[in-house]
């Protein structure tokens, strides 16, 4: 390698580092804060309780315990065994403290869309992801939790790759105590296959829901429009949507479920479309190519802990081709996969 050749590969590395810097700041994220934590390096760090001596000021007393020592284990979660508390009630005696428990555990249940994917997250970060059962049962449980207000969101994907809306709820975790959430909806995927149409012809509304139930799909027209359909076996559902009686301009349309008429879940993201002289088919969207580890178009956070749920873990079949594909390809999840996402990160 001559001389020349040499300065333009080290101009190109530092415009690249620039460049990556550039982007992590402009995009407001610390990088550092959504990094896997590294347990052993005396520093607490995501995932982690606490590591060594720091205990990201935490006490025996802040647990909920009268006092004692709080110290950590090596697997970086708390060890309360020092930590005592007085038992109540009046009467002399000696003796030492006794120990309370010094956790909670939260079980969620409800349904999604039949063997599909239920994420689950918490303060930014992915706590599980699940398969569903053939008629879109889950059930998550987590364990271990500290006491406090903790608010969870859920979302799922289809056997299509689209994502239903966002559904955030807040549980309240007791220590020595397991917290059930049951009865949880998801709302319905929604899809059409055409952006803009001529006014007489048709337009298809598509998902997924639950199997065997019912969904009501609403447009938003001059006056509200419903109209309420069963889906298939396989949750899936189609409505041809007639726009002769639709006024020329813009309309939206959103689907919700009702299960066992009685069951009524949140809406579906919303859709947007025109009614005027000529019907123009939906192309798929520009997505980035890189990245993109949940198909919605954009390299964000939830992007970064879905990673870092997968960070030096052994992948799932499924995981593995979305690695192949929107990552560097090598089977595993390690930094270099983070530095792509940043790079492609959109916000």
């Amino acid at each position: 390698m001559n001389l020349k050749n040499f300065v333009l590969i080290i101009i190109i590395f530092l415009i690249t580092s620039v460049f990556f810097i550039y982007k992590i700041k402009s995009a407001s994220v610390n990088v550092t804060a959504i990094k896997p934590g590294i347990c052993g390096n005396n520093i607490k760090e995501i995932n982690e309780e606490c590591d060594g001596p720091d205990l990201g000021g935490q006490t025996c007393t802040s647990l909920g315990y009268s006092g004692g020592t709080l110290t950590c284990n090596s697997n970086c979660t708390f060890n309360t065994s020092q930590c005592v508390t007085q038992p109540s009630g009046g009467g002399g005696g000696g003796g030492g403290g006794v120990s309370l428990p010094q956790y909670g555990r939260v079980i969620i249940s409800g349904k999604a869309y039949p063997n599909s994917e239920v994420t689950l997250l918490s303060d930014g970060q992915i706590r599980e992801i699940i398969r569903t059962g053939n008629r879109g049962d889950f059930e998550i449980t987590l364990s271990n939790l500290s006491p406090g207000i903790y608010l969870f969101t859920l979302y799922s994907e289809d056997s299509q790759g689209r994502r239903s809306s966002l559904l955030t709820f807040q549980v309240n975790v007791i220590a020595g105590q397991t917290v059930r959430s049951s009865g949880i909806f998801l709302s319905p995927t929604i899809d059409i296959d055409k952006t803009s149409v001529k006014k007489g012809d048709v337009l298809q509304i598509f998902g997924q829901a639950i199997p065997d139930t019912d969904v009501i799909i609403h447009v938003s027209s001059e006056e509200e429009l419903f109209f309420r359909i069963p889906t298939e076996k396989d949750g899936s559902y189609l409505y041809v949507l007639d726009t002769s009686n639709l006024e020329t301009g813009q309309h939206y349309t959103k689907s919700r479920q009702v299960y066992l008429n009685q069951m009524v879940s949140p809406y579906s993201r919303t859709l947007s479309f025109n009614v005027g002289e000529k019907s123009i088919p939906k192309k798929a969207t520009a997505c980035p190519q890189k990245g993109d580890l949940n198909n919605d178009c954009k390299v964000n956070l939830i992007d970064f802990s879905i990673a870092a749920y997968w960070y030096k873990k052994k992948l799932s079949s499924k995981f593995a081709e979305i690695e192949k594909q929107k990552l560097n390809g090598d089977g595993k999840v390690d930094l270099i996969d983070f530095s792509i996402m940043a790079y492609y990160y959109s916000g």
